[in-house]
């Protein structure tokens, strides 16, 4: 068989379609990416273009934080979940239609035909309408809805948790990147404070009252708070970059804080222990969801028990037959009328093998296990309040004390500064205070920090850490 040629036009065609796709698809591509990169270089100017308070970044990261968006599809799921239980009490109204050839042999009495059969060819279309609405169950849908409404409370209640825990989080990163902006202002300052101690140091050097070895001390401490300096900064860069992943942005994102505000001085005296633990247990959504979680799983057993009881439902339909049918190749006979049913059902199960027994003891000991988890998260609720009340106390008082630390450290600083100039001290004594009014100052960071971040997690542990 003689081959054939191709043809060479079409062929270089299809050549020089390939790199004129492949040219659009590349183009498209990029103009997407560019786009993209786009939409997110202005979101990220946006950003930056204003300084954001607490709040504001606790309304960022709801909007933002991709796990708490995923606690809110799910709390709508157990919703929806909800409503497709309901669906059941609503009679079911179904269209059906039907339509085909039928061939079927039939066994007659031979003085009918003495073959004795037929063949009967039917060739049929019925539409129909059916309706099933089932009128009472004794209790077993109504537990099912009770069962899943209380879920679905119980996942609202998860939801709350879940904002507590990103408002804390949130909180925590801020009042960390805000001390640790403060250990960078303390770090200036310590720098500022060297480099006049050298100054000093020099100027006494300069008219004979300091050796060398005094000077290079100086400096050697100078370079001291430099490189703390630069510490600092680096420390508070990462924790920017961990708000930042808190709040649920990028790393690239670049935004400006508001200052967290000063702690009060005498602040206000905090309710007692068991005053705190009694709101926690009334009011901690951890608690709430166990306790929906447990009178879910009440419903649920309830509902398996209802497994035993009867039904009573309706059935009906309306249906058309349009056809004909013909007998040992006899002429067609047609047909087109309208028919008719309704049945009311009832049903009582006997027998099944033992499902219903096993879904009743599961359902029980679900309902123990919901028990038993609401316990244990009042356990933790009262460990956890009871930590934090502690904490709290704790840190008020570190607080306390790292004022008085950082008041005396400046009056010591001060005081020695003046009397070096004046040769009453040595340099040895100044560069000792000034070491240690920096970190008393960084100190007091820490401390200022440590208080907000408790009385954070005492609201947490409290149930009423959802907003600042």
């Amino acid at each position: 068989m003689p081959r054939t040629r191709p043809d060479t036009r079409a062929s270089s065609w299809c050549w020089l379609a390939v790199p004129f796709g492949l040219l659009l698809y590349a183009t498209s591509a990029q103009a997407q990416s560019s786009a993209t990169e786009n939409t997110a270089t202005q979101h990220a100017s946006n950003l930056a273009s204003r300084r954001y308070s607490l709040q504001q970044l606790i309304e960022l990261a709801l909007n933002e934080n991709p796990s708490f968006r995923e606690a809110e599809q799910g709390a709508l799921q157990t919703h929806l979940e909800t409503s497709l239980v309901r669906s059941q009490y609503a009679p079911q109204l179904n269209i059906k239609a039907m339509g085909g050839n039928e061939h079927t042999p039939l066994a007659i009495t031979r003085n009918v035909s003495p073959r004795g059969y037929i063949v009967s060819t039917s060739r049929e279309i019925i539409p129909s309408l059916q309706l099933k609405w089932l009128l009472l169950d004794f209790g077993r849908k109504k537990n099912q809805v009770e069962a899943a409404m209380q879920t679905a409370q119980a996942a609202d209640a998860s939801l709350l948790g879940a904002q507590e825990k990103l408002v804390f989080a949130v909180s925590k990163a801020y009042f960390d990147a805000n001390a640790a902006r403060g250990k960078v202002r303390a770090a200036d300052k310590a720098l500022h404070a060297a480099q006049l101690t050298e100054q000093a140091v020099v100027d006494q050097r300069q008219h004979g009252r300091a050796t060398v070895v005094q000077v290079a001390q100086a400096h050697r401490q100078t370079a001291a708070m430099q490189l703390a300096q630069t510490r600092a900064t680096g420390d508070a860069q990462t924790t920017l970059a961990t708000l930042l992943a808190t709040v649920g942005l990028g790393s690239d994102s670049r935004l400006e804080l508001d200052d967290a505000g000063d702690v009060p001085a005498k602040p206000e005296p905090s309710p007692a222990l068991g005053t705190l633990i009694a709101t926690a247990l009334s009011s901690r959504p951890d608690i709430i969801g166990a306790q929906e979680r447990v009178a879910a799983a009440a419903a649920s057993v309830d509902a398996a028990r209802a497994m035993y009881r009867p039904t009573l439902s309706i059935e009906a339909q309306v249906f058309q037959n349009i056809g004909k049918t013909s007998t040992d190749n006899s002429p067609f006979s047609s047909i087109n009328m309208t028919g008719n049913s309704i049945f009311v059902a009832f049903e009582v199960p006997l027998f099944d093998g033992g499902g219903r027994a096993t879904k009743v003891a599961l359902a029980r000991s679900k309902r123990d296990e919901a028990e038993d988890a609401l316990s244990a998260a009042r356990l933790a609720a009262t460990q956890q309040v009871t930590q934090s009340y502690n904490d709290l106390k704790t840190s008020l008082a570190n607080r306390a004390q790292a004022l008085d630390y950082t008041k005396a450290a400046e009056l010591a600083y001060q005081a020695s500064l003046d009397a070096y100039r004046h040769g009453l001290s040595s340099v040895t004594d100044l560069t000792g205070d000034e070491a240690a009014l920096a970190q008393a100052e960084s100190n007091q960071e820490d401390a200022d920090a440590s208080v907000q971040i408790a009385r954070a997690e005492m609201a947490l542990a409290i149930g009423q850490g959802k907003s600042r």
